[in-house]
């Protein structure tokens, strides 16, 4: 039995959407996919010598490595949960089969250990081990730490697998869990706790006392039975369907009856909390509302303008952007139905419009909280919006024309490139390559805050002039429907 399921996970993958795009996407992931690989390779195999430059005085490195594994499972944790994909859906193909339900999470869960993310971690741990745990504990205490460390990275895995699926079913669990992290890092970086010297203390004994290795192996084991025993609970094909329903119940009983524009403003918003693509995307959104951690706490970033630009562009419009580009393709599977109906193409329009200047407003109000590092982060952040709403939107209103690639709602977003072409590519040069250049013809003369107030500017002009790009967009549109309607009936 499992030969079977082997044989046709194998042709799932091979037939799977990214098998079947362009040749260039092809290309381009695999560049992606090769520039990570490489890049957490080299920073693996040069992790000795950076951390031998940095603690001179350190007699051995492997309690300093240590000390910063806890930090890297945190953001492997979080990386995990928003980009690794779950195969469980395909369970359901098998319910109605003679085989057992045990059989098939079983082998469910053990065939997701083999994925890119469980690669990654590889790239850290085997160059450490052998070229630092030898020289300062031995040969043999190497393969033992390497042992100990795959348990922890599936442990990780596993937990990220546990969490994604319990957020669909008992949310108060998985937003528990998150505010513990959230709380932990933040009691550590107010100074109450120290995470380094706890992430050594629970860490190093894989390298100074060998039978430390049983607590990894046995915390792998118990969340792999706590993933069993969920799944083996919810593999029911009448739960899944009890589920679909509800979820089918939300409404948005405000804005459907504040006319035709509140009511195509709602089934927007329904859209994107019923499928599992855009709520992925809308949940993507606000975790990089943090993205302006990295740079804001960072001195080397702190007087650096276009970077902070950059950061608010991305943060202030990131669901914009991660929305905005399928603006119509998301509703490729009822295209032909939207060309029938009687509504003013107008109001269809500007009822999207609405909603990314909405994400905008709601982003901008999540990175408020920046002020503690500076007004400077207010300024920017400003600046960066009103051009976002004011020319992103209209940019992102005007090439949604030119997409005709269909989209299945159902799948999630992680590497899932369905719908995607060259101008999902191109279009970042309008959206974020221009507005910094911009900025800079400013700020090499050392006039930065110039810089802004032309982008606000610009921004203000847009906003002034958002019904004239609307109308503009529909004329392009209404050369183009017949030609992306037979591009939305090809499925890939």
């Amino acid at each position: 039995m499992y030969s079977q399921l082997i044989k046709q996970r194998w042709l799932q993958v091979f037939r799977s959407t990214y098998f079947r795009q362009g040749w260039g996407v092809k290309i381009l992931m695999a560049l992606l996919a090769l520039y990570f690989l490489a890049s957490f390779g080299a920073l693996g195999f040069f992790m000795k010598e950076i951390l031998a430059e940095s603690f001179e005085d350190a007699t051995k490195l492997t309690p300093i490595f240590s000390g910063g594994i806890l930090f890297y499972l945190l953001a492997d944790l979080v990386m995990r949960f928003f980009l690794q994909d779950l195969s469980v859906i395909s369970v359901q193909h098998y319910l109605t089969l003679p085989i057992s339900k045990k059989k098939i999470i079983h082998f469910l869960l053990q065939g997701s250990v083999f994925n890119f993310f469980n690669l990654l971690p590889l790239l850290f741990i085997i160059p450490w081990a052998f070229r630092v745990i030898p020289g300062e504990y031995g040969l043999d205490v190497a393969l033992v730490w390497i042992a100990g460390m795959l348990g922890v990275m599936l442990s990780n895995h596993f937990l990220a697998i546990y969490l994604k699926r319990i957020l669909a079913v008992k949310a108060a669990v998985f937003w528990g869990i998150a505010l513990v992290f959230i709380a932990s890092y933040a009691a550590h970086y107010l100074g109450y706790i120290a995470l380094d010297e706890i992430s050594e203390a629970i860490y190093l004994p894989l390298a100074t006392q060998p039978i430390a290795i049983l607590w990894p192996l046995a915390l792998m084991l118990l969340i792999y039975f706590v993933n069993y025993r969920f799944l083996l609970g919810m593999t029911h094909l009448d739960r899944w369907r009890t589920k679909a329903k509800e979820a089918s119940s939300l409404r948005f009983s405000y804005l459907e009856n504040r006319g035709v524009l509140g009511l195509m403003m709602a089934n927007e918003l329904k859209l994107i909390t019923r499928n599992r693509r855009t709520k992925t995307a809308l949940f993507l959104s606000v975790f990089f509302a943090f993205y302006g951690l990295i740079f804001y706490t960072q001195e080397a970033y702190s007087d650096n303008y276009t970077w902070l630009m950059f950061v608010g562009i991305f943060m202030t419009g990131i669901f914009m952007i991660n929305y905005g580009q399928f603006l119509v393709s998301w509703e490729s599977a009822y295209f032909d139905g939207i060309l029938t109906r009687a509504y003013s193409m107008e109001e269809f329009y500007r009822a999207k419009y609405y909603l990314m200047v909405l994400s905008c407003v709601i982003m901008y109000l999540l990175t408020l909280p920046y002020m503690y590092f500076g007004m400077k982060a207010l300024y920017i952040n400003t600046a960066t919006l009103l051009y976002n709403i004011g020319i992103n939107t209209a940019v992102l209103l005007y090439a949604s024309t030119y997409n005709k690639k269909a989209i299945d709602l159902s799948k999630g977003s992680a590497f899932n490139y369905q719908g995607t072409g060259a101008a999902q590519f191109v279009i970042v040069i309008p959206l974020m390559i221009v507005p910094l250049l911009l900025f800079q013809a400013f700020n090499v003369f050392d006039k930065p805050y110039w810089g802004l107030i032309f982008l606000g500017v610009l921004g203000i002009g847009g906003i002034l002039s958002h019904r004239l790009f609307i109308r503009q967009t529909i004329i392009n549109f209404k050369e183009k429907k017949y030609i992306n309607a037979a591009g939305y009936r090809q499925h890939d």
